[in-house]
């Protein structure tokens, strides 16, 4: 094209200025004109709405050319604008007896491969048009996006064929066709295309090791690694973080450090990406101290992803208090921050940090991402902490807890954890999606509560409404059996997985189905299945056996069932215990006492019970092995968070109101009559006198 008498805008608003000013001075019937306009316009655009004003403008421009049309497809291709709109350019150019040249396959073949919504057919039908009308000279302009389209298209098959029939291949040929066998996963024929090639480039090792990482063949993406070295290749920033995170998966610290060897020796730049592969692999493989120094060294500045990588390193190694000090330092933090530290107090049960922390994070604005609110409501159904279960409820949008299965499935199963059946059923009918997965919560929400008929009900409606139950379902279904005695429903769910559903039972379903039989009192059956059973039976399996021996009295059985959980638990207490108490029941006290010297010659002791409790907020936790006249209380302070366990005496705490002064604020806090702590009170020292309610918070007794 011949240069312009006009000047070249530089934004779609001085674009349309030159687009005013050619059509008042007739300056749009001019050729030269109208291209130089076309092409400047393209050159400006990024958004969707910008190329409406593009094609606008081609559709009144008095001529129709090559380039006009190839400028129009290039305006495609930077809007993202998909296959919709080059193939009518296309069909256009053809109708209208217009040209096509190289440079217009050129875009279509791009746009198509950016578009999600090109068809196999229409790609198939592209190449055709392109082969019919391409001269053999331009194949290599278009050589490496028509292989591109396919591959983005999962079509690897004719990708290949069209590999095959291009004569000559440069180096971004190879590249290309090799990363598309790599995205569809077929890892293993990239390999052995890679080496078939003549020059192989840091590219393509890099696409296969990166490959090999993601799908969980770390030694692969490795020796790969080493390949590249081996030939000659110097590796670049992205083909080490596909390294490390091999090294990462394989916890592999000397090759790890290795490579941080040779990040340096290489002068490899030390973007944010690799410090933060180096330092998730230093974390990953136990050396925290190595992760810190690197962090210290590099990693100290405005962008989060760094600190995200220390912080999440250090929790997962369980140090959550200098994560959080770390999480505390930070100038600008991310979702992924919050949900980092949210995940380490998780896994080391601080509940009530990572709840308050969340409530932090939707202060902030921040919106969890649902993996961390399914683990917060999953730690809410261990502990059995409705009140924070409900909070996490209370805070999460109705319209998400209907949309998304996964959410609406664990605070299902947190509500049935906590007892509220009610509730639980309530969130199951107001889900707009439910699976297998959510049935099956459901009906061990149902067992796990002892409604065992409710449970079978629901595991019909279940498979009415087309589901195929799971091995984990038939768990569930067993459960309820096993829970409310429903003997002859056990034995036909347990036939019926095997015959109908063709599941094969795993030692969860025989040990349900055993603890069935020995709860009714058919021992010798339950014996039998584990005797006939095709695995070895586990400790839950004799555990059952021995329990069901105190109460229909077996004492044969029940010395049996012993020895053989001794043999897999020799320091489990709860046998040696169940077992003396078996004995003390048929007054066999010779073997009572056998039992009590055996434990104090292993060395075996009971562990002391404990309940816990939970009011206005407040976790207690109360031993009961204790004097008679004392009771020792765990609690934790709203205000300070401070924790004292405290001997408080039994007469006191009958008779009314106890007051304790916390050791950490020195607050006096009522202690109500159910053993939880209440911080609503407020009191200062001379109000606390209150005759024989007060308790000396200094005496043990």
């Amino acid at each position: 094209m011949p240069a312009s008498p006009w000047p070249t805008p530089r934004s779609v608003r001085q674009a349309s200025q030159l687009h005013a000013l050619l059509t008042t001075s007739g300056r749009i019937a001019h050729r030269p004109s109208a291209e130089h306009l076309l092409s400047s316009l393209t050159n400006t655009i990024s958004a969707p709405r910008h190329l409406r004003y593009v094609l606008s403008l081609f559709d009144r421009l008095p001529h129709s050319t090559t380039f006009l049309f190839d400028t129009a497809l290039r305006a495609c291709l930077q809007a993202s604008a998909g296959a919709d709109h080059p193939v009518l350019l296309l069909r256009r150019m053809r109708s209208g007896g217009v040209r096509t040249g190289a440079f217009t396959f050129h875009f279509v073949f791009r746009c198509c491969a950016a578009g999600a919504r090109a068809r196999a057919g229409l790609c198939l039908m592209l190449h055709a048009a392109c082969l019919r009308t391409m001269l053999p000279s331009a194949a290599p302009l278009v050589a490496n996006p028509l292989i591109h389209m396919y591959a983005s298209m999962g079509l690897t098959d004719d990708a290949r064929r069209a590999f095959d029939e291009i004569p000559a291949k440069d180096a971004v040929v190879w590249a290309t066709v090799i990363g598309g066998l790599v995205r569809w996963g077929l890892l293993d024929e990239a390999r052995r295309l890679l080496v078939q090639a003549p020059e192989r480039n840091v590219v393509s090792w890099t696409s296969l090791i990166a490959g090999y990482s993601r799908a969980g063949r770390p030694a692969d993406a490795v020796y790969c690694f080493n390949c590249m070295l081996s030939d000659g290749v110097a590796p670049d920033e992205v083909a080490v973080i596909g390294a490390l995170s091999a090294c990462s998966k394989l916890k592999n610290l000397d090759l790890g450090r290795l490579l941080h060897l040779l990040v340096g020796q290489k002068r490899i730049r030390m973007t944010d990406n690799l410090v933060v592969a180096l330092i998730d692999m230093y974390a990953k493989c136990g050396d925290i101290a190595q992760a810190q120094a690197v962090f210290d060294a590099v990693g100290r500045g405005q962008k989060p992803e760094p600190w995200n990588a220390i912080i999440d390193g250090y929790c997962k190694l369980g140090h959550v208090d200098v994560a959080r000090s770390l999480f505390d330092q930070m100038g600008a933090r991310d979702v992924i921050t919050f949900n980092s530290m949210i995940t380490g107090y998780i896994h080391s049960g601080r509940l009530r940090d990572a709840l308050q922390l969340f409530m932090q994070m939707r202060r902030h604005g921040m919106r969890a991402d649902n993996f961390t609110v399914v683990s917060l409501l999953t730690a809410c159904a261990s502990l059995g902490a409705l009140p924070h279960g409900r909070a996490l409820h209370a805070s999460i949008e109705q319209r998400i807890v209907e949309e998304d299965v996964y959410l609406g499935t664990a605070l299902l199963d947190m509500y049935m954890k906590c007892g509220r059946v009610d509730e639980a059923t309530a969130v199951f009918h107001r889900m707009g999606e439910r699976d297998v997965h959510t049935w099956t919560a459901m009906i061990a929400g149902l067992a796990f509560n002892g409604m065992g008929k409710d449970a079978l009900e629901s595991f019909c409606q279940m498979k009415r409404d087309g589901f195929q139950p799971t091995s984990v379902t038939y768990i569930a279904v067993l459960t309820a059996c096993s829970h409310s005695s429903l003997l002859d429903e056990g034995r036909l769910h347990f036939n019926e997985m095997r015959s109908l559903h063709k599941l094969h039972p795993q030692v969860e379903h025989y040990g349900c189905m055993i603890d069935l039989l020995a709860r009714s009192g058919l021992l010798d059956e339950a014996m039998h299945l584990v005797q006939t059973m095709p695995m070895q039976p586990n400790a839950v399996i004799w555990g059952s056996i021995l329990s069901a021996c105190r109460v229909h009295k077996n004492i044969d059985l029940a010395r049996h069932a012993a020895e053989h959980l001794l043999k897999l638990a020799p320091e489990e207490d709860a046998v040696y215990v169940q077992l003396y108490n078996i004995y003390i029941d048929s007054r066999q006290w010779a073997d009572a006492k056998r039992v009590r010297m055996l434990m104090e010659e292993r060395g075996v002791k009971k562990t002391a019970g404990y309940s816990s409790i939970t009011v206005a907020g407040q976790e207690a936790t109360i031993d009961i092995k204790l004097p008679r006249r004392s009771l020792l209380v765990q609690f934790t302070c709203n205000a300070c968070g401070e924790r004292t366990k405290r001997l408080i005496n039994r007469v006191a705490y009958e008779r009314g109101t106890i007051f304790l002064q916390c050791a950490g604020c020195q607050v006096y806090h009522k202690f109500v009559d159910n053993l939880g702590l209440v911080v609503e009170y407020d009191l200062r020292e001379e109000n606390v006198v209150q005759g024989e309610n007060v308790i000396d918070t200094n005496s043990e007794d």
